[in-house]
């Protein structure tokens, strides 16, 4: 993946001023992963409610509906505390990024189409996941793990 999850991007203010998206967010994180015994419990919270979600996901791919999408939110989910299942999306990107160029090479004109639009889908789908998630005030450079990882 290109760029730190961690890093957040800033919305200028009109007195151009950064501002941070979702403050109460990142103040919110910080203040769980400076407290092991919340942290845990956190983890833990995430794990289940991401774990069941992906569950449900898998449940509802034969029926009719959004399975895989709600698999890949559940995903998600559990990407936001757990750095294994991050690999886990950066790799499911790397192959849809590889069926939709063989898609381009080798598809009529309306699957280029197709994949043009849906691989634009994803990749603005995981910047803006990657830049809602994580812990703010990790330096710019360092090789250390995410807090709790």
């Amino acid at each position: 993946m290109d760029g730190d999850p961690n890093d957040r991007a800033v919305e200028l203010r009109p007195d151009d001023a950064p501002r941070q998206r979702f403050q109460w967010f990142h103040r919110m994180r910080a203040w769980i992963h400076a407290r092991p015994h919340v942290h845990l419990f956190y983890k833990v919270l995430i794990g289940i409610v991401g774990g069941l979600v992906v569950i449900i996901g898998l449940i509802l791919v034969p029926l009719p509906g959004p399975g895989w999408l709600v698999v890949f939110i559940g995903l998600t989910v559990l990407a936001s505390e757990f750095h294994f299942f991050h690999k886990i999306i950066v790799w499911l990107k790397a192959q849809l990024h590889r069926f939709w160029d063989w898609a381009k090479r080798h598809g009529p004109k309306r699957l280029r189409d197709a994949a043009d639009r849906g691989k634009a889908d994803v990749d603005a789908a995981h910047t803006g996941a990657t830049r809602t998630v994580g812990v703010r005030g990790r330096a710019r450079g360092t090789n250390s793990a995410r807090p709790g990882h």
